[in-house]
């Protein structure tokens, strides 16, 4: 599958979040280094969005590619249809993402009960699911606002 814009702005989003919380962690050589590795990242994946966009434009690279999405959990309670703004879609998918990540982080702690295992991980399916569709969404969006620019 090749990259779309929502893939790598959610690549960037997690990187993000990393940083955030090694920016928490007491310092030591090995944070440090891991900070300066997730920092160039987010840098790499700015310059790719900048540069997917670009290429967008021109017509140069495929903006939403078709998916076929057999999911057996029940609709989102999102309305992504509604949301026609990147901005707000890329905020939208930062919240998921930044939710998902608290969601694992409890999964890891120590002394868990199985049965909250359980519904934690019910939580995660129908969080990455809606990350994924957010992503869609963007893309969607992206291809549609481009069309509109090209009439």
């Amino acid at each position: 599958m090749a990259e779309t814009l929502g893939s790598i702005i959610d690549k960037l989003i997690i990187k993000r979040i990393r940083l955030h919380h090694l920016e928490k962690m007491p310092s030591s050589a090995k944070i440090k280094q891991a900070i300066r590795l997730v920092n160039q990242q987010i840098e790499d994946y700015s310059a790719e969005i900048e540069a997917f966009v670009k290429k967008a434009v021109k017509g140069k690279v495929v903006i939403k590619e078709p998916k076929i999405k057999l999911y057996k959990n029940p609709p989102s309670a999102l309305n992504l249809k509604k949301i026609g703004k990147l901005g707000k879609l890329i905020d939208l998918l930062a919240k998921i993402n930044t939710r998902q990540w608290g969601l694992e982080d409890q999964i890891r702690e120590k002394g868990i009960a199985y049965k909250k295992i359980a519904g934690l991980k019910k939580e995660i399916d129908l969080s990455n699911k809606d990350r994924n569709d957010s992503i869609d969404r963007i893309d969607e969006v992206l291809e549609k606002q481009i069309k509109q620019c090209r009439k």
